[in-house]
């Protein structure tokens, strides 16, 4: 007799609760997660600091003064509040609207916090290398707006281009402009220029200006956001560019940020109102004086609110500060300027949760999870009851304990409807199956949860008594330790894997990265080359290779250097990282499947694939030594720069900034950007 729909919908939904229990993996809130949509929100929980924000981002935007134009906001918040998930929801509705520019610093990414001014630097790059509301970078979106605008300048009804478009043209506008010998960059700069002058803005940076609008460009633009984050240019990029190469000491460098980084921001903040925010204080990190995070950023705002300037006319600026309520307290001591960091009001209090929005967080939690695996429940809580929820909320939990709470109910819900009867090995089976076949597909784009896999199951074969000793690919494991120094890596690579080869020590540097933009891309690959930093006899970029390498980005040179020091790219292949994310899974959730990690480590299967698995055996094997064509897309970069003497290109650049520093010739202006028009019309 087959079963009713019913309980044909209800036997589905307990074995997918029980192969993936959405509340189980801990809401750790790391970068990316900012930026992407894989945790949930609840837009009742702390509704009030994020209409604080948006409120404030309001008032700056229609301000009539320019001492009106910065404000800033404190959230106090305790960890697992969802201070993150604010900041994410205020990320989404900032640029939703496309009224604003959002940037996102993490202190937890900073190591060197005596570099603070060059690490905002590199937040800011990288934030606006984030695809913005128009389908192009944020820093696209800024730059399609300032050509438009010098556009404009000189024709009212010239045509404006959408940013994906501009983006399109560009560079084919710009070499018709050069075989002219004309340089289109700087006459957009000259007249962006004239316009300042004219609207009384804050004078613009003319190299800021420059780099800026590069970005448009689909060849250099990967090497002007490089400029922009701070980082050093080559001495021929520098001259395509005609930008300054950058090659200043790291203190050196640390000083000149803070001025680069309050020209941009004041250049921006004319055209979308700038929103900045500032997470993760509770780092270890400190400076050479022992200044710890909390103190060096709030500082650091400071700084930014008495230097960053604004016209009358323009967006403003938002910066939003996360701080833990200690570390505030611990602030105040020290008579930090309360009218520069927390200019709009008194500190707002993220709130735990109640009995109304632990409702609301489970609700959307196991919403989400049925309408990914394709279910209907006959609840939006099912299988849990209202009354026990509210009951919980009572107790004013922070949501990372009600999303413990959740995750173990469930379990002891789960066991009650279907008791273990299974053999261990069968338990095993069915447990590691389940969660291969419930993987969540959003996990595979996450560096965090690939590289957390991987680190796992390299530890496991250092470690299970059976397989130690054995050799996989010709290299013992013996174990696996962090990349250090902390302060040069922040965070790009994951670990080292520690073992043997041919009776000789080898040390594999790994890094996940799965980016897309060039920026984050080639600092992986930087600190994957930096061998002895690191203390690495190889390094091991682990990348799928359908996240193909432009010719034209500096990651390409950086590519072909790897292997050259006898590194490798592996492929990062989903069905290859599937059945280790499904052992991690078991593993760490092993007492709900009433088995022990002496049993799990007996069983003859989990030492087959740990030893098998083809991405494992690929890390560890010797590199092919040779560029995998098949990552590669596009044409190698053409230089520009045949006409210039490289060893001559601090005087050429003392010319070109001082040509775009005379007063501005109009009929020269605007001969050149009508014709730039006419270039991207056709």
């Amino acid at each position: 007799m087959s079963a009713s729909p019913k309980s044909s919908a209800k036997s589905a939904i307990f074995s997918a609760l029980n192969a993936n229990n959405p509340f189980e993996r801990p809401p750790v809130v790391r970068e990316q997660n900012i930026w992407g949509d894989s945790f949930p929100d609840i837009p009742s929980l702390n509704a009030k600091a994020s209409d604080n924000l948006f409120d404030a981002a309001s008032q700056v935007r229609a301000a009539d003064s320019e001492l009106e134009k910065i404000t800033s906001l404190i959230f106090l918040s305790d960890r697992g509040v969802g201070k993150s998930h604010v900041i994410k929801r205020i990320r989404r509705r900032i640029q939703a609207t496309s009224e604003g520019i959002f940037i996102y610093a993490s202190a937890d990414r900073y190591g060197n916090l005596s570099l603070i001014n060059s690490l905002f630097q590199q937040s800011i790059a990288e934030s606006l290398e984030q695809q913005g509301s128009e389908g192009v970078t944020q820093w696209q979106e800024i730059a399609s707006l300032v050509v438009a605008d010098a556009m404009k300048s000189v024709n009212p009804d010239a045509t404006v281009l959408a940013a994906s478009e501009l983006v399109r043209k560009f560079d084919l506008a710009y070499q018709s402009k050069r075989s002219q010998g004309k340089d289109l960059v700087g006459a957009l700069v000259r007249a962006v220029r004239k316009l300042a002058i004219k609207r009384q803005w804050p004078e613009p940076d003319s190299y800021v200006l420059r780099a800026l609008i590069w970005t448009l460009s689909e060849e250099r633009g990967s090497l002007a956001v490089k400029w922009l984050a701070g980082e050093e240019l080559g001495a021929e990029d520098a001259a395509d560019l005609r930008l300054p190469p950058n090659n200043k000491s790291e203190g050196e460098a640390n000083a000149s940020a803070l001025t680069v980084v309050t020209k941009l921001i004041s250049l921006i903040g004319e055209y979308k109102t700038v929103v900045i925010c500032f997470d993760e204080l509770d780092t270890s990190a400190v400076d050479a004086d022992g200044r710890d995070a909390p103190y060096l950023i709030l500082n650091l705002v400071k700084v930014l609110f008495d230097s960053i300037k604004q016209s009358s006319r323009a967006k403003g600026v938002v910066i939003v500060t996360s701080v833990l309520p200690n570390a505030w307290s611990q602030m105040k001591q020290l008579q930090f300027s309360l009218e520069r960091i927390s200019a709009y009001g008194d500190p707002i209090s993220l709130a735990y949760l109640n009995e109304e929005t632990a409702v609301d967080l489970c609700a959307l939690t196991l919403g989400k999870f049925y309408e990914r695996k394709g279910l209907t429940a006959s609840d939006s809580i099912y299988p849990f009851t209202k009354e026990e929820i509210t009951a919980f909320g009572k107790g004013r939990p922070s949501a990372r304990e009600a999303l413990k709470w959740f995750a173990t109910t469930l379990d002891e819900k789960l066991k009650l409807i279907e008791p273990p009867s299974l053999s261990p090995t069968e338990r095993f089976k069915v447990a590691y199956q389940n969660a291969l076949d419930q993987l969540d597909v959003d996990d595979l784009d996450n560096n965090e949860v690939t590289a957390s896999a991987l680190r796992f199951c390299f530890e496991k074969i250092a470690g299970v008594e059976k397989i130690k000793e054995q050799p996989i690919e010709g290299v013992i494991v013996r174990a696996v330790e962090e990349i250090t120094p902390r302060s040069k890596n922040d965070g790009r690579l994951h670990f080292k894997i520690v073992g043997e080869e041919d009776d000789e020590s080898v040390i594999i540097g790994l890094g996940v990265i799965q980016e897309t933009h060039g920026l984050s891309v080639g600092a992986g690959f930087r600190r994957l080359l930096d061998k002895e930093t690191f203390g690495l006899s190889r390094g091991c970029l682990v990348r799928s290779r359908d996240r193909k390498i432009k010719r034209y980005w500096d990651s390409f040179e950086y590519y072909q250097q790897l292997i050259a020091q006898g590194g490798e790219w592996v492929d990062l292949i989903s069905e290859e990282v599937k059945p280790l994310l499904a052992l991690q899974y078991v593993y760490e959730h092993h007492e709900k499947f009433d088995l022990t990690i002496k049993r799990l480590d007996s069983f003859a299967f989990t030492r087959r694939l740990l030893q098998s698995n083809p991405l494992i055996r690929e890390i560890l094997s010797r590199p092919e030594g040779h560029v995998a064509e098949e990552a590669l897309e596009g044409d190698e970069l053409q230089r520009l720069s045949d006409d210039i003497n490289l060893n001559d290109i601090d005087a050429d650049l003392s010319r070109s900034l001082a040509a775009e520093n005379e007063p501005v010739d109009d009929a020269e202006v605007q001969s050149e950007i009508l014709e730039f028009a006419d270039a991207l019309s056709a």
